[in-house]
């Protein structure tokens, strides 16, 4: 796993955080608040929300990018890119690719949009790292049925 990263700051900033400041965590033991541990997960699907409303003015809107995230335990959540983050995140994302999530949101799941058995859900936020990574010492698996 890199130790090294850039900040989300426009200057572009190097900032070293040494590989024992996060501790790991698996999805199934996330509890709603904000998070600074460190999750190795697999991208299963994204896709763009779209606000389908019929405001004017709203209509077609970007909402957000959701994807469905696993652990090694096979546990399913549903993450979400606010669209004004979208950018920072979206040329990274890759269905079926390994990667540490560090500095998030947990919430609790919409009942009415949820993917999952999950009831919570994970919130990108300025503070999130979504690292790809190429490997894991840990099993992922690829697909859920």
């Amino acid at each position: 796993m890199s130790t090294s990263f850039q900040t989300p700051s426009k200057k572009k900033n190097k900032q070293t955080i040494p590989a024992m400041a996060n501790s790991y965590t698996l999805l199934a033991d996330l509890n709603a608040g904000r998070c600074s541990n460190t999750a190795e997960v697999r991208l299963l699907r994204f896709w763009k929300a779209w606000n389908t409303s019929r405001n004017i003015g709203r209509s077609g809107e970007l909402m957000s990018l959701d994807m469905l995230l696993i652990d090694e335990n096979a546990t399913l959540m549903q993450a979400s890119i606010a669209a004004v983050r979208q950018m920072r995140f979206r040329q990274s994302l890759k269905k079926g690719s390994l990667y540490s999530l560090t500095g998030f949101d947990v919430t609790r799941s919409n009942p009415k949009y949820r993917l999952s058995d999950a009831t919570l859900s994970i919130r990108f936020n300025d503070g999130t790292f979504f690292e790809k990574i190429e490997t894991t010492a840990r099993t992922i698996p690829t697909e859920l049925f």
